[in-house]
């Protein structure tokens, strides 16, 4: 289907929240009816490739995680577990794993999309003691545990990279390596701790105030205004504001990492991730610090604040790197490698010496004196 220029597939030529805030815009010009459309037939098209499976943990209850990916053929495939940030779902790794540069995984992984407790699109109010950050990240083995896979590929974002942390810490013999984008591993300092006290007052109620959505705002993209409005108002529309409320205070309430993560990841391979733009680069750089540096990377994306919406390509190609070094996705191509060689293929032939077929030439007979 092609609507309004933008080819709509399950490989989106761009990516969907983006294509989701330029309809939300013109829907003041045409009508809500455009915007309402075109997100419930986005969501038919992402759905069609996923299977729900409802897993039941220790601590959680229940979660839901979706499979892209066929879990019925699994010889040969990787295991990449996956939990998003505050402000969205498992939807973000849908997206991002339906990039072009991202084709060649696909094909040969099972991606495990864990939605954190509550946070599915218009899901019901969340009954009962929310989990922890710690809780969440111990109960991914039951994840695994459900699927027969021995390890996996930890692959988070923001809150979700943090949750990827800790399920490392707690089970590293299942986690092959992890993928940590725009990950902190610190507590509040000072100044995030008083704003995030006087916002949790309100918070702990399940009440979401105008400056709680601010900071989920700045949590995801700094100070740039840009599309904010949208950017809350899609929140709005899909998320339960009371679940919402509930994991962001979970969020808030984390533990420290940083004084353990470089022993209990000791033999973890670890790729770190920000955008030079990204609002906790800082805190990126200080867990860095603390991990084992031979067994960490660390990738900053210039002039990007979000890695997997402004910067798949990049993230694509670090990720196959791990992944290759890890022992795994050794048939995927690396993007990129395929024209290199073409033109070092190419140069080889320029500078090689060319063979020229020379024959004595035939003189005229010598004249006979």
């Amino acid at each position: 289907m092609c609507l309004l220029g933008l080819n709509i597939s399950n490989k989106p030529l761009v990516p969907i929240n983006c294509l989701l805030r330029v309809l939300y815009q013109l829907s003041f010009c045409f009508g809500p009816s455009l915007f309402v459309t075109a997100k419930k037939y986005i969501k038919s098209k992402m759905a069609e490739e996923l299977q729900m499976v409802a897993v039941q943990t220790p601590n959680c209850g229940v979660l839901h995680v979706y499979v892209q990916g066929n879990a019925e053929e699994r010889a040969g495939k990787t295991y990449i577990i996956t939990v998003h940030d505050i402000g969205t779902n498992h939807k973000s790794f849908v997206r991002f794993v339906n990039h072009p540069s991202m084709a060649a995984v696909k094909e040969k992984s099972i991606f495990l999309h864990v939605c954190v407790p509550g946070q599915e699109d218009n899901a019901a109010d969340y009954i009962g003691d929310f989990p922890t950050l710690d809780q969440i990240g111990e109960d991914l083995f039951a994840v695994l545990d459900k699927f027969e896979a021995k390890s996996c590929m930890g692959f988070g974002e923001g809150v979700g990279a943090n949750i990827i942390c800790r399920f490392a810490m707690a089970h590293p013999n299942r986690a092959m390596g992890v993928i940590l984008v725009h990950c902190t591993s610190t507590t509040a300092g000072i100044l995030e701790y008083c704003k995030e006290k006087v916002m949790n007052i309100r918070l702990e109620n399940s009440i979401m105030t105008d400056g709680a959505w601010d900071y989920l705002f700045a949590h995801k993209f700094g100070s740039d205004s840009l599309n904010k409005l949208s950017y809350i108002d899609e929140m709005k529309l899909t998320l339960n504001p009371k679940n919402l409320s509930k994991y962001l205070v979970a969020f808030t309430k984390r533990t420290d990492l940083s004084s353990t993560i470089g022993d209990k990841l000791e033999n973890v391979d670890a790729l770190l991730v920000s955008g030079s733009k990204a609002p906790h680069l800082h805190t990126v750089y200080t867990t860095h610090k603390s991990m084992n540096k031979r067994k960490t990377t660390l990738l900053v994306v210039d002039n990007v604040a979000d890695v997997m919406q402004e910067a798949p390509e990049k993230l694509s190609r670090s990720l196959i790197l791990l992944c290759k070094g890890c022992g795994t996705l050794s048939g995927v191509p690396i993007p990129g490698m395929e024209r290199q060689r073409t033109l070092s293929s190419s140069m080889e032939e320029a500078d090689r010496p060319r063979r020229m077929s020379v024959t004595q030439p035939q003189l005229p007979p010598l004249p006979n004196n």
